[in-house]
C-alpha cells in the first residue's frame, strides 16, 4: 500500500498519435528524470488517424499486444476522438480493462482509483449534441469575439451554445449529455461514500478528458509579457459544466493539441475537506497537453509531471493539503453546475439543455457586468431562501413570496390541513401526511444532521460507524477538565477530556428511534444495536473518571427531525439524585413521567435513562403542545449540575479553534473504547 505522507509521482500525456515505442522509450527517459512514476495517463488519442495504412505502427501495437513492447510505468488510456481497432476493445472486455501488461484501456467514462489512492474521473472523445446540425464553414469558430480576438476576462465564457465541433477531419469517439449525468451521478455516489467515512467532500483528484471546457482560456495578470490568450476552435460548455460539478484538483484535455496551462481557480477561499482538519483550500488547475510526434509546433509540450496527494489521504488527515496558490483566478465556471444542488438526473438534464438554450445567461451576465450591477456568486454560495445557488439572496426569485410565520398553538377556527383535509392541526404536524420522496430527498439534503448534507459541521466530528456516528455538542454543557480519573467537576467542566457532551446520531435521516426499536427490518435492527454499542463505549469511557451518563432522547416524531441521542456526565455521586430533580421539574411544567413510550404512534416523547438503576422513563409531548421545552433534557442536566445560566447552549458556543482542540482531546481519550478503531 502506498505511504500516504508522501505524495504520488503522476505523468499525464496528451495523444500519443502512433509510433509506440518511440513514445514508451521517451516516458523512460522521463521516467529517469523526474521519476519514478506511479501511473502515467493518456488523455487522447493512442493511435494515429493513418493507423490502417502504416505498416509500422500495425507491427508495433501487435508487438504491444504481445507484450513484447515494454510498458515502463502503469499506463491508463483515456480515448480521444479516433476509435482505436476493435480487438483493443475487445480484449479490453475480456481482461477488466487490460490490454497488455502495464496498460489499461478507459473506454467510455467512469471513475478510477489507482493502488496508490488518486481518484480519477474520465469520458473519452468529444461531445456530439444530435439535435445540433453540423454547423457550416462560414460559421466563425467558437470561442473567438466578432472580430476574430478572445475574451480576456477570467470570468468571461467562450459561448453560450455548444455545437458540434468545427472539425475538417472525421470524429468517431463521442459521448452526448447522457453520458455526462451518468458520471457526475457516479461521482456524487463516490462522494457520498468517501464523506461518510472521512466527511471528504470532493474527492475527485484527476479529471481526464479529451475536449477542452469553455471559459478557461485568460490572460496572465502575473506575466511580465502581453503574450495574447489562446483561442480554443473545439472547446465545450458540456465539459465546463462537468468539470465545474465535480470539481477536481486537476483537469487534463488533450483535444486542442497544444500545451496551456492556466491560472488555478478557486472555488471559495476554504473547503472543509475532511474529518478532524481545518477548512482547507480547494481549487483546480486546468493543463491543455499537445501531442506526443505530430504536434504543429516543433517544441509544443506533451507532457505534465506532478506530485499529488490524493484527497483520499487528505481528508484523513495524513497528508496536508496546501494553501491556494497565490496567482489564483475567481472561478470562470461559476455559471456551470454544483454537484451538492444537482443529484437528481432530470435535473442534470434540464441543467444540460439549458447551457444550449437561445439567449443563454453568458451573454446577459455580461451585460449586467458591463452596467454596474451585482457580481454573480460564487460556486459554492446557495442561497438561504430557496437554498439554491446560481444568484445572490437578494436577487432570489421566490423572495417576499412566503407565508407569514405562524404562531405557537392550535391553527385559527376554519384552517383545514391540506394533507388529511382535517381540521385542529397544522399540515407540518399532519399525523397521516407522509411527504413525497422529492420533498424528502430534499428535506434531508439541507438536515445538519444528515452527512449527506455538505455543510454539515465536521468540526465536531468524533467517530462514524455503519448506522451512527458520534459528534461533541455545539455549545457543549460541560468542557474538558483535568483529564485525570476519578476527577472532580468543578463549575462547568468535568474530569473528562474534552468535556464529554456528545449526540449519538444516526447516519440515515431518521426522525425516532422508537420507530427503529419497533421495527422488524435489518436496517431497523443494525441501527438500533450500533446506537447501544456506542452508548456503553461512552459509557464506560465515562466510568473511568468516576461518571455516569444522562442519556436522553428529545423526539416530536417530525418527518423533518433529525433524531438523536445524548449523552452528558454527572458525577456518580449525584446519580440518585436525577429522579427526584425530574419530577420536580415535571410538576413545574406540568408533565408527566412514565416507564412506557406515549401510546400514540405519532406522540412525540422525551426519554431519559436513569443512571441510578439504568431504568428508561418517558415524558409523553403531545403533538398538539406547542410549550414543551426541547432543551429539556439539558436544563436537566445543568439542574443537576448547578450550572442553570448553560441551559440555553447558544450562550455556550466557542470557537472552531477551541471546539477542534476540545474533540480531539476527548477522540484521544474515547480512542480504546471506539469500535470502529482497527485493532
Amino acid at each position: 500500500m502506498a505511504d500516504p505522507s508522501n505524495p504520488a509521482k503522476v505523468l499525464v500525456v496528451g495523444s500519443v498519435n502512433g509510433r509506440l515505442t518511440e513514445f514508451f522509450a521517451k516516458a523512460k527517459k522521463l521516467d529517469a528524470k523526474y521519476g519514478p512514476f506511479s501511473v502515467l495517463l493518456v488523455t487522447g488519442n493512442l493511435l494515429s488517424r493513418a493507423y490502417e495504412d502504416d505498416d509500422l505502427a500495425q507491427a508495433e501495437l501487435e508487438s504491444l499486444l504481445k507484450n513484447e513492447l515494454t510498458v515502463p510505468i502503469m499506463t491508463y488510456v483515456v480515448a480521444g476522438d479516433r476509435r482505436l481497432p476493435q480487438r483493443l476493445y475487445d480484449r479490453a472486455a475480456l481482461r477488466s480493462g487490460e490490454v497488455c501488461s502495464n496498460m489499461v484501456l478507459l473506454s467510455g467514462h467512469g471513475v478510477l482509483q489507482t493502488s496508490e489512492g488518486i481518484k480519477i474521473a474520465y469520458i473519452g472523445g468529444r461531445y456530439m449534441s444530435p439535435a445540433l446540425p453540423e454547423p457550416s464553414d462560414a460559421e466563425e469558430s467558437l470561442g473567438n469575439n466578432k472580430d476574430g480576438s478572445v475574451a480576456e476576462d477570467v470570468t468571461e465564457l467562450d459561448s453560450a451554445a455548444d455545437p458540434a465541433p468545427q472539425l475538417d477531419m472525421p470524429v468517431n469517439v463521442s459521448f452526448d449529455s447522457t453520458a455526462i449525468v451518468d458520471l457526475i451521478t457516479q461521482v456524487a455516489a463516490e462522494n457520498e461514500k468517501v464523506f461518510l467515512k472521512t466527511q471528504a467532500q470532493p474527492s475527485i483528484d484527476v479529471l481526464l478528458t479529451y475536449d477542452w471546457p469553455y471559459g478557461v482560456v485568460c490572460a496572465d495578470p502575473h506575466s511580465s509579457t502581453n503574450t495574447p490568450p489562446l483561442t480554443t476552435l473545439s472547446a465545450s460548455n458540456k465539459v465546463s459544466f462537468l468539470s465545474a460539478s465535480i470539481m477536481p484538483r486537476y483537469h487534463f484535455a488533450a483535444g486542442e493539441g497544444v500545451f496551456y496551462e492556466r491560472l488555478p481557480w478557486k472555488y471559495s477561499d476554504r473547503i472543509k475537506v475532511g474529518r478532524g482538519q481545518e477548512a482547507t483550500a480547494h481549487f483546480t488547475r486546468f493543463i491543455g497537453l499537445g501531442s506526443v510526434s505530430e504536434s504543429e509546433r516543433e517544441k509544443e509540450r506533451w507532457f505534465y509531471a506532478m506530485n499529488i496527494s490524493p484527497l483520499n489521504y487528505v481528508s484523513q488527515g495524513k497528508a496536508a493539503a496546501g494553501d491556494s496558490p497565490k496567482n489564483c483566478t475567481a472561478n470562470p465556471l461559476y455559471r456551470f453546475g454544483r454537484l451538492s444542488s444537482a443529484l437528481d438526473s432530470k435535473k442534470l438534464d434540464k441543467a444540460l439543455s439549458s447551457i444550449d438554450s437561445a439567449n443563454g445567461s453568458d451573454n446577459k451576465d455580461v451585460k449586467d457586468l458591463e452596467r454596474g450591477r451585482r457580481v454573480p456568486p460564487p460556486l459554492s454560495y446557495v442561497c438561504r431562501c430557496c437554498s439554491q445557488p446560481g444568484h445572490w439572496i437578494q436577487d432570489c426569485p421566490i423572495k417576499g413570496q412566503n407565508k407569514k410565520p405562524r404562531v405557537d398553538g392550535a391553527p385559527p377556527a376554519g384552517y383545514i390541513c391540506h394533507g388529511c383535509q382535517k381540521s385542529g392541526h397544522w399540515r407540518a404536524d399532519c399525523p397521516s401526511a407522509a411527504p413525497d420522496s422529492t420533498s424528502q430527498a430534499d428535506m434531508h439534503a439541507k438536515c445538519w444532521f444528515c452527512l449527506a448534507n455538505p455543510d454539515v459541521d465536521q468540526n465536531l466530528m468524533v467517530a462514524i460507524g455503519d448506522e451512527a456516528y458520534v459528534a461533541m455538542s455545539k455549545g457543549a454543557l460541560v468542557a474538558g477538565g483535568s483529564g485525570k480519573a476519578n476527577g472532580e467537576f468543578r463549575a462547568h467542566t468535568s474530569p473528562i477530556p474534552g468535556g464529554g457532551h456528545v449526540l449519538i446520531v444516526p447516519i440515515v435521516h431518521t426522525d425516532s428511534l422508537r420507530r427503529a426499536r419497533d421495527g422488524v427490518s435489518e436496517a431497523d435492527k443494525n441501527l438500533c444495536t450500533e446506537v447501544d454499542q456506542w452508548t456503553n463505549a461512552i459509557t464506560s469511557l465515562f466510568a473511568e473518571f468516576g461518571c455516569v451518563p444522562l442519556t436522553f432522547e428529545t423526539c416530536r416524531c417530525l418527518p423533518y427531525v433529525h433524531t438523536m441521542v445524548q449523552m452528558i456526565p454527572i458525577p456518580q455521586a449525584k446519580a440518585d439524585s436525577v429522579r427526584s430533580i425530574l419530577e420536580d421539574m415535571c410538576q413545574a411544567d406540568g408533565l408527566s413521567i412514565g416507564p412506557n413510550y406515549p401510546p400514540g404512534a405519532n406522540d412525540g416523547y422525551l426519554s431519559i435513562s436513569d443512571p441510578a438503576d439504568n431504568s428508561q422513563l418517558f415524558i409523553p409531548i403531545p403533538r398538539t403542545s406547542r410549550n414543551f421545552n426541547l432543551q429539556f433534557g439539558r436544563k436537566l442536566a445543568a439542574h443537576i449540575l448547578d450550572v442553570p445560566e448553560r441551559e440555553d447552549w447558544k450562550k455556550c458556543v466557542v470557537s472552531e479553534t477551541v471546539e477542534a482542540a476540545e474533540r480531539d482531546r476527548f477522540i484521544a481519550a474515547f480512542a480504546k473504547y471506539d469500535f470502529t478503531r482497527a485493532g
